[in-house]
């Protein structure tokens, strides 16, 4: 395995992202997502914060979860685009890598770029590059959320930025099996609507059964943790568990792309 191949089919799926006319579309309507997230619900966090009513919403809804710390954050934006960012990404990013090389394999152009490089550094190089595309998107939601926490009070932004960090890595940690899920998938299906048809199986159906035999055979609830998204609900509160918050999801990523190889090595391309 040579790791500068790796890097070019990185820097490759990096430039499949950003620089192409398809990818400046799609970021054009991510901003425009966006743009309409901080307008009329980023923006107007302090004063939905700092509604008692909201409080106590919280309070019934989430009790649990420990979410009611967030209404006590001084940066308030930060607060509710951790909130939104936390459904909003996993959704976005397996859509994002939907088709990390099932549309390749299709139209033959994968059998071209196996003769100059093994499978698993194509694995590897289009998975880490969704990871840092992802990794980019990530950042740039942040940086707008710190501008708007910059034009309300300049003060609070250093605070900010230090949290901005933290979740920039625990979240993109969280989202790696996401990617590596995909990865998996795209080793199954024949093309990228199939491989979200099949993690909307896993995600309705397949939950559906894995707590049918929970509450019936009495099967440990760990099994949760075997499908990417368990520890997100954890992580609400910015307190993760150093294991199933942060190490896990690692682990899981290994398992997952562990699993792509074997079954893209025992495929025809």
């Amino acid at each position: 395995m040579d790791p500068r191949r790796i890097f070019e089919l990185v820097k490759f799926e990096l430039a499949r992202h950003f620089l192409t006319k398809k990818a400046w579309l799609a970021l054009l309507a991510f901003a425009l997502v966006w743009l309409m997230i901080y307008r009329y619900g980023i923006s107007q966090a302090v004063s939905v914060l700092s509604d008692p009513n909201f409080e106590q919403f919280m309070l019934a809804a989430f009790g649990n979860l420990g979410l009611q710390s967030l209404l006590h954050w001084p940066d308030a934006e930060m607060a509710v685009y951790w909130l939104i960012a936390l459904v909003t990404f996993p959704l976005f990013i397996i859509y994002l890598t939907s088709d990390q090389f099932v549309s390749d394999k299709e139209r033959g152009t994968l059998r071209f770029i196996a003769l100059r490089a093994t499978r698993a550094e194509i694995l590897l190089g289009r998975y880490f590059g969704h990871c840092l595309s992802a990794a980019a998107l990530l950042a740039i939601s942040i940086i707008g959320t710190l501008i708007l926490i910059a034009f309300r009070d300049t003060s609070a932004l250093v605070p900010a930025l230090a949290r901005a960090l933290q979740f920039e890595l625990l979240l993109l940690v969280n989202l790696m099996p996401f990617i590596a899920l995909m990865t998996l998938l795209n080793t199954i299906a024949r093309s990228s609507r199939m491989a979200l048809i099949y993690v909307i199986l896993l995600y309705t159906i397949g939950l559906m059964i894995l707590a049918i035999l929970q509450g019936q055979l009495g099967l440990p609830m760990w099994l949760d943790y075997l499908i990417p998204g368990e520890p997100l609900d954890n992580i609400a509160t910015v307190r993760p568990s150093p294991v199933t918050d942060i190490a896990w999801p690692l682990l899981q990523s290994g398992l997952l792309l562990a699993l792509s190889f074997y079954k893209l090595q025992r495929s025809s391309l």
